[in-house]
């Protein structure tokens, strides 16, 4: 019964990404957010600050700016961990507008390059990007797609936690 009445109070997030966009989705309700993960940096004399992030910041072209992917990388999942999370973070507060909540559970789920299985630094990179955007718990699966109109955060949370 504790469960079926935290659904109500907690807000419980999927995140999903590859290097060409990122989807944040809610398990109690149907808003979400997209964007092509891009973040523009404007270099001040206070020091880097965020300009513009999606679509937006790829459009952006300045000479002190910086655009860039954090999502795209030859070898890894995350390219860049503080620019990751100030995307997500953008995505999870448009989510919650200015509504007064907790911070989200989050689910994160790579969409690509995920043959085999995670490596151990590739979890530990994406949990710290959940703990980094004050996420209290956060798990990171890799599987096939999850329907969040069907699945519940503790269900995949039980899937990962059997797998183990």
């Amino acid at each position: 019964m504790f469960t079926f009445l935290k659904s109500f109070f907690s807000n419980d997030f999927l995140f999903e990404f590859n290097a060409n966009k990122i989807s944040i989705k809610s398990f109690s309700s149907k808003p979400s957010f997209e964007a092509e993960p891009y973040i523009a940096l404007e270099k001040t004399k206070n020091g880097e600050v965020v300009k513009a992030i999606g679509k937006d910041a790829k459009l952006l072209s300045a000479k002190n700016v910086r655009v860039l992917n954090p999502f795209k990388h030859s070898k890894s999942l995350i390219a860049d961990l503080t620019c990751a999370e100030k995307i997500l973070q953008h995505g999870i507060d448009t989510m919650l507008k200015a509504k007064k909540s907790s911070a989200p559970r989050i689910i994160i789920h790579p969409l690509e390059r995920t043959e085999g299985r995670l490596t151990d630094i590739e979890e530990r990179i994406l949990r710290e990007l959940g703990l980094g955007v004050g996420a209290p718990e956060v798990i990171v699966y890799s599987g096939s797609k999850i329907n969040t109109d069907i699945e519940s955060f503790d269900k995949i949370k039980a899937r990962v936690s059997d797998a183990l």
